[in-house]
């Protein structure tokens, strides 16, 4: 390089989500850095930007810093110019990176408490870095002592994208009526039968977003609701919090026995169906789900098939397959055996919340062989335990599907007609179990004894 060239310098920003202390943002952080170049007479090639990315964390990786440490080693840039020394290195690991790759080539470092030179300043610039590590050190160590404190009364962080949970303040305690109302409104719907990709894109749809400022969606919806924080509990699911429950404990378990629900009559799928039985009828034959089947020559109608490879043995006309059920199920709602739905009684939400703190502390002792626990009878505790907290939450799901049979108890064909599809989707499941067994005849027609109704 000739004497008369100026240094090529590189940007280096980065912020940590303001965890740190400063909260000066990237584009003030150029913003300084590009005066403080202009004033020396460098000439600023590139910008290397970490954005939310700490510098101390041992596993964190940060992108545009090991690009700048290759332009550093090629040769492309000789000078680096940064807020201050912490936005750069926080680890004398990193500083060591650094310097190796600086070596001998004259590289400097410019921020505005002063200009470096990476190969004449190195002890300061050791004392700095080490400094930096034993500061972020103590601060991490102050936040894991505020989070037990916490936890100790009944408080957590906030958490979620965007800073809050949604229905909470930032604070994580305070609520925000507006949202709650949402929150409760959803669990009712999820209970009723809707699918959750229908409750998000009706809130979408109605303006509500999520603290992000995002649309609502299916996957967010779902984990939202299955969130022990809206119990008014721990993290934990056991210990209960500082703030108030946004639903009732027996409520959010059988919101998340719904939710954790496989059987596709639920309507919970991540696609949004079509037609009445499209995943709920199966093959008799091979047990998969029935697809449709759609026609494209004239006079011919829609139907329900297997697709399953290798069998493939199961084809209906939809048109007549639908009346049947829609039929059937009318009828079932309309019985006087029909049951009413049982709701889930206070003594089974305290059973879940007595199981869930005889697993925590049988969790406890496994984990810790100084507390003189037999590891082989824990482990047998917890399958015991797990066991029977998932018969609990297999009868919230059923009381979830008798409370939709009693919601929807007499109802008229036209009253059904009415409801979306995601609602006759659920009812219909509600009630049976359809299976279709390959024609017993062949020829025109529709066989009601190749079509098997059980209970759900």
């Amino acid at each position: 390089m000739k004497a008369a060239d100026p240094p090529r310098a590189g940007i280096y920003t980065r912020i940590s989500l303001a965890a740190l202390g400063d909260t000066t943002k990237v584009d003030d952080q150029e913003r300084i850095c590009r005066d403080l170049a202009g004033r020396l007479g460098w000439e600023v090639v590139d910008v290397y930007c970490d954005h939310s990315k700490s510098a101390w964390q041992k596993n964190r990786k940060r992108k545009q810093w090991d690009r700048m440490l290759g332009d550093v080693d090629t040769g492309r840039i000789n000078a680096i110019v940064v807020y201050h020394g912490d936005r750069l290195v926080r680890r004398p690991q990193d500083l060591s990176k650094l310097l190796d790759l600086a070596d001998n080539k004259g590289v400097k470092l410019a921020s505005p408490t002063g200009t470096y030179d990476l190969d004449k300043n190195r002890l300061e610039l050791w004392i700095r870095a080490a400094f930096a590590e034993e500061e972020s050190q103590r601060t991490s160590e102050r936040r894991q002592d505020q989070y037990k404190r916490w936890r100790r009364e009944g408080r957590t962080r906030p958490g979620g994208r965007g800073g809050r949970a949604y229905g909470f303040a930032t604070d994580g305690i305070n609520q925000i009526p507006a949202e709650v109302v949402i929150v409760q409104e959803a669990a009712r719907r999820v209970l009723g039968g809707e699918a959750t990709l229908a409750i998000a894109r009706d809130l979408t749809a109605r303006g509500h977003t999520v603290p992000t400022g995002g649309p609502f969606t299916h996957g967010a919806l779902r984990k939202m609701l299955a969130r022990p924080r809206y119990a008014g509990l721990m993290p934990d699911g056991v210990h209960p919090g500082a703030w108030q429950a946004i639903l009732e404990r027996e409520t959010w378990e059988a919101v998340r026995a719904v939710l954790d629900a496989k059987a596709a009559g639920f309507g919970y799928t991540t696609n949004a169906r079509k037609y009445l039985l499209s995943g709920i009828a199966r093959c008799g034959a091979c047990g998969s789900p029935l697809m449709i089947k759609t026609e494209n020559r004239p006079g011919k109608t829609a139907g329900y098939r297997c697709i399953k490879p290798g069998c493939r043995k199961v084809q209906r006309s939809m048109a007549l397959l639908d009346e049947y059920v829609i039929t059937r199920t009318i009828a079932r709602l309309g019985h006087e055996a029909n049951p009413p739905p049982r709701p889930v009684t206070a003594a089974t939400a305290g059973e879940f919340r007595a199981l869930a703190m005889q697993r925590a502390e049988a969790e406890a002792l496994a984990a810790d062989p100084a507390k003189g626990g037999h590891l082989p009878l824990l482990l047998r505790r917890i399958e015991s335990i797990d066991r029977r907290l998932a018969q609990l939450r297999e009868l919230a799901a059923g009381d979830a599907q008798a409370r939709l049979r009693g919601t929807h108890t007499s109802i008229t064909r036209e009253e059904f007609d009415a409801l979306t599809l995601a609602a006759r989707r659920a009812l219909v499941a509600a009630c049976f179990t359809v299976t279709v067994l390959p024609a017993s005849k062949r020829g025109p027609g529709f066989n009601t004894e190749d079509v098997r109704l059980g209970m759900p």
